[in-house]
């Protein structure tokens, strides 16, 4: 019998544990309304479930391994669960009005749950961020809302004075862009003030909601083994669209991807849980998304602060670090953070992709990636190529000479001009690259790959520019190596149909690009096992509250930010 099969003791006397509560008039959805059992039993065991409805005619329904089944039919208001039974989920169908899913306590849920302290960098989002932390501030587990405005703009603003005036726990934070790296960085440092709580790491425009929190924490608190939880992410545009949940770096190639079957978007609505079998891990996550990732008591203090990375791997860093000393990683279907959704245009053919690949080749270096890693680059970056896009493999290329330079010349030291550095390299390329003056209309269908990749090798080859008849039309959600491959060029638009970007790639510009890859891979290959040496050493130096504290000193925090009960305390600028 495994761990969570066997049953605790429930306390005698006491009152039962509530699990999870859902009421559809604060908006809530079956996602919302569902029991994910078998998330549960793994740290409760097997114990006997109670449901309180407010109509007794609806319908309590369970599915196994994809099949739907109907437990109870209707009778009275409360439905009991015996422990024995074997089910991935349990949900009502009906006029469901309100559910309240209730066990016996357990000695392991005898204490209260412990206070939040939530952590959000902000960056010139006031509206976002103010509507945030007034959020935060009204759920009752959340002690104080540390706010890390890093553009400056918060601390004379008439809404968050309003604010401070109503609300002790909000503590604004002023200080210069650091990135998410050290935005994060700075408020779980702030946070320490408090070890005994539970540290929420969230974006500033990721809305999570009360419930959401209270399961979350539940479920940390109740896990035998030191966990992180993270949150399923939604679209916020597009409410019942899943965009991520359970995640995992491949050790081998250091890719992050699903460690479920969420591979790509899903839409949830019109669905019932008996569908969702995709959300089954076939292997462990081991890291969570700092969209909404809460951190149990003392993990900073155990684990240090995240890699001064600017953006981009340092939620996967951490949970790398975070799995080597023995923390579990666990995402909770039911609960949910809703985020505006992003894609490939803005994240590979924008400045953020040079310090995207050079922070994913630190990664692999410093947690024991060997040389596949620098295969998988070089597959990618002959993709890019191919598929013209010139722009991410000379960001790219540009990462790949900053990690060569090896650590000393960059990790920590360049985190307040990271950005700049990243735009500089696009600043240039889109001076030497002007936009063709005119394309004729995009009249092209996606071929089949053969064909594209055929096509995209002559075009390669050609000595002189293509005409420019094979012209393409892309949305920049669906844009992929492959929805360019073979195309004389391509006009990527937005949501609208808008025209956003333009791909003209020129044939003398892609062979030089390849020779470039194919040299600096060859450099990546024979300097890996060195390289990987300097960077396993360095991280935990750069990880610690003493390389992070000259960092934030350096960037002259405004005088205006909030000192009040911070751990650490600069001196403010003259």
């Amino acid at each position: 019998m495994s761990a969570h099969d066997r049953p605790e003791a429930a306390e005698p006397g006491a009152e039962p544990l509530l699990l999870q509560r859902y009421d559809a008039e604060e908006g809530c959805s079956l996602w919302d309304q569902a029991l994910p059992l078998r998330h549960w039993r793994r740290v409760l065991g097997r114990l006997p479930l109670t449901a309180e409805v407010e109509d007794p005619s609806v319908v309590l329904m369970a599915s196994v391994a994809g099949e739907r089944r109907v437990l109870e039919t209707g009778g009275s208001g409360v439905r009991l669960v015996p422990a024995s039974l074997e089910a991935d989920w349990l949900w009502f169908e009906g006029d469901v009005r309100t559910v309240r899913w209730t066990v016996p306590r357990i000695p392991r849920a005898a204490a209260a749950l412990p206070r939040v302290s939530v952590v959000m960098p902000t960056l010139r989002r006031e509206s976002a961020a103010l509507a945030q932390a007034r959020a935060f501030l009204a759920m009752p587990q959340v002690r104080e809302v540390i706010v890390v405005d890093q553009g400056v703009t918060l601390a004379d603003h008439p809404g968050m004075a309003r604010l401070r005036a109503e609300h002790a726990g909000l503590r604004l934070i002023t200080q210069p862009n650091l990135g998410g790296s050290g935005g994060y960085a700075r408020g779980m440092l702030e946070a320490a003030a408090h070890p005994e709580d539970a540290v929420l790491l969230s974006d500033d425009d990721a809305a999570i909601s009360e419930e959401s929190l209270r399961r979350m924490l539940l479920l940390q608190t109740l896990s035998p083994q030191r966990t992180i939880v993270g949150t399923p992410l939604f679209d916020a545009e597009r409410p019942g669209r899943l965009l991520a949940h359970a995640e995992a770096v491949s050790p081998q190639d250091f890719q992050w991807r699903a460690s479920d079957g969420v591979h790509e978007r899903v839409d949830l609505r019109g669905t019932d849980p008996a569908e969702w079998t995709f959300l089954v891990e076939t292997t462990p996550p081991n890291y969570t998304g700092w969209w909404g990732t809460l951190l149990p008591p003392g993990t900073t203090e155990e684990l240090g602060l995240p890699a001064p990375f600017f953006l981009k791997w340092d939620d996967a860093e951490y949970g790398l670090r975070a799995t080597r000393r023995g923390y579990r990683h666990a995402v909770l279907p039911g609960t949910s953070v809703r985020h505006p959704s992003w894609n490939a245009h803005r994240t590979q053919m924008a400045w953020p992709a040079r310090i995207l690949h050079r922070n994913r080749l630190t990664t692999a270096a410093v947690h024991g990636s060997g040389r596949r890693v620098v295969l998988s680059s070089l597959l990618h970056q002959l993709k890019h190529v191919l598929a013209g896009h010139h722009l991410t493999a000379t960001l790219w290329e540009s990462g790949i000479d900053s990690f060569l330079a090896g650590p000393e010349s960059w990790l920590g030291s360049d985190i307040a001009r990271a950005r700049a550095d990243s735009q500089q390299v696009v600043l240039a390329w889109r001076a030497d690259h002007p936009l063709p003056d005119a394309l004729p209309p995009a009249t092209e269908s996606l071929p089949g790959l053969l064909p594209c990749l055929l096509r995209a090798i002559v075009l390669l080859l050609r000595r002189q520019a293509p005409e420019r008849r094979r012209v393409r039309r892309v949305s920049a959600e669906a844009l992929r190596w492959r929805s360019t491959l073979g195309a004389d060029a391509v006009v990527v638009t937005d949501a609208q149909g808008r025209g956003v970007d333009e791909l003209a790639p020129m044939p003398a510009e892609g062979r030089a690009l390849l020779r470039r890859t194919l040299a600096s891979h060859a450099r990546l290959a024979l300097a890996w096992p060195r390289l990987a040496r300097r960077y396993r050493g360095a991280m935990p130096r750069r990880t610690r509250a003493e390389a992070w504290i000259p960092l934030f000193e350096g960037a002259s925090a405004s005088p205006a930010a909030d000192r009040r009960r911070g751990p650490w305390t600069p001196e403010p600028t003259p």
